[in-house]
């Protein structure tokens, strides 16, 4: 637990030396180190992107009133959004969702004001405003998500999820020992809490400190479901039908829209394969889809044809059976366009949980029970826990995955849909994932 240690009363000197977020610095010398970010960005950055948007660069125009009031009221709604970012508390999918509301919230009341006080307004600033706004929230709320570490103390025994060096944990053996140095507690105890721990509870409460289940913390952190604690309640109170049908309307808009792009991709990328590799193009696999029913998957062939009677394994790290050709075409999810074709008829959908051979999906099944809400929604070209921890190739691998995609399932929606979307073409523009 980047070193959990019994406090007996007392948290030893090197644990509460240990916080060390960004260039040595604590929590609110780090949040400190945003903000005056933010502000040297607002007001160091801005009123230039905004000459150039709404003068072309003839940045002498920008002196005539009442040009500088517009830009000075852009700049502080610019301000106010990453101020608020970085404040933002919790799931890093909720964080962004908070910042777009930001956005609306303050550029829309800056419009108002504007409108109402019959004030001189550039339509492209205002537009500029809104778009950096959203950009510059979403950059410093990943900032604060990646360098602030919080102090943590844990009641009860360790956990292996917490067993991280990039988590700053310490177990709280005593009861009565000082909790005003956590930032947050972390409870690892199952079942109902013993009482003699609920005045430290009490405490921690009065001292305004968060208090959190493992469970909880580990998807406010890591957007990863703890497999030994979910449960079908934790589904959406609504069910996964609505959006189920809304998203089925967005994938075959976005298969038309993709189609005149995708077509000549693949005929490329297929002449490739048979040059290098020779025929067949397409790699077809039984897979398990929604609800447990069995489809053909389909790709484009990456790896050199088996010898009769070898074994099946999943790709590896380095597997010397993916041609050049092929790790090519897997770097840019060439091989996975084709599948764009199961979306068509309802076997995937774009984003979900990847689907599994048959045979290995069996395997897991019976030695993880709780494989099989993977199948409660269509399984994806992309999904959550591709672009968090990307493929598995052991049941190891498998079920860290498996947190990742009960916790899509559990938080079922079109903001987390368009995050990892978001995430998918930052990994493609990176090169990572791919095996």
């Amino acid at each position: 637990m980047g070193e959990l240690s019994g406090l007996g009363g007392e948290v030893s000197a090197a644990a509460q030396t240990r916080f060390r977020p960004i260039l040595g610095l604590g929590e609110e010398a780090t949040l400190g180190a945003l903000m005056v970010g933010a502000l040297v960005v607002g007001v160091g950055v801005m009123p230039w992107i905004y000459g150039l948007v709404a003068f072309h660069g003839h940045w002498e125009k920008m002196l005539h009133p009442p040009v500088p009031g517009h830009v000075v009221l852009d700049v502080v709604a610019n301000i106010l959004v990453m101020w608020s970012a970085i404040a933002l508390k919790g799931r890093f999918d909720r964080k962004l969702a908070g910042v777009f509301t930001r956005t609306l919230v303050v550029h829309g009341a800056l419009a108002f004001l504007i409108l109402v006080g019959r004030q001189w307004y550039s339509i492209p600033m205002l537009l500029t405003g809104v778009l950096a706004s959203s950009l510059l929230g979403a950059v410093f709320t990943l900032a604060r998500q990646q360098n602030v570490r919080l102090r943590i103390g844990v009641i009860g025994p360790p956990h292996r999820r917490l067993e991280d060096p990039k988590l700053d944990c310490t177990s709280i053996d005593n009861p009565d020992a000082p909790v005003g140095r956590f930032e947050l507690i972390v409870v690892t105890i199952d079942g109902e809490l013993p009482p003699r721990w609920t005045p430290t509870l009490a405490r921690a409460l009065l001292a305004g400190k968060r208090i959190r289940h493992v469970s909880e913390f580990l998807e406010e952190t890591q957007g990863a479901v703890a497999i030994e604690h979910f449960d079908v309640d934790h589904l959406p109170e609504g069910g996964l039908t609505s959006y189920r049908t809304r998203k089925r309307l967005l994938d075959m808009l976005c298969v038309f829209a993709l189609l005149p792009l995708a077509v000549p991709i693949v005929a490329i990328a297929g002449l490739g394969i048979l040059v290098t590799m020779g025929s067949p193009v397409l790699f077809i696999q039984p897979r398990v889809g929604l609800g447990g029913r069995v489809f053909r998957m389909i790709k484009l062939r990456t790896m050199r044809l088996a010898t009769p009677g070898a074994e099946s394994t999943a790709t590896s790290v380095g597997d010397s059976r993916v041609t050049p050709w092929g790790r090519w075409l897997r770097r840019l999810r060439i091989d996975e366009i084709p599948q764009m074709w199961n979306v068509v008829m309802g076997d995937m959908s774009f984003i979900g949980p990847r689907p599994e051979w048959t045979a290995l999906a069996e395997r897991f099944s019976r030695e993880e029970p709780a494989y099989n809400y993977r199948h409660l929604v269509r399984p994806g070209i992309t999904g959550w826990a591709q672009v968090r921890v990307g493929p598995a190739a052991d049941l190891a691998e498998t079920r860290v995955k498996l947190g990742y995609d009960l916790f899509y399932i559990k938080q079922f929606s079109f903001s987390l849909d368009l995050q990892i979307l978001i995430r998918t073409v930052w990994t493609l523009a990176a090169g990572g994932g791919a095996r």
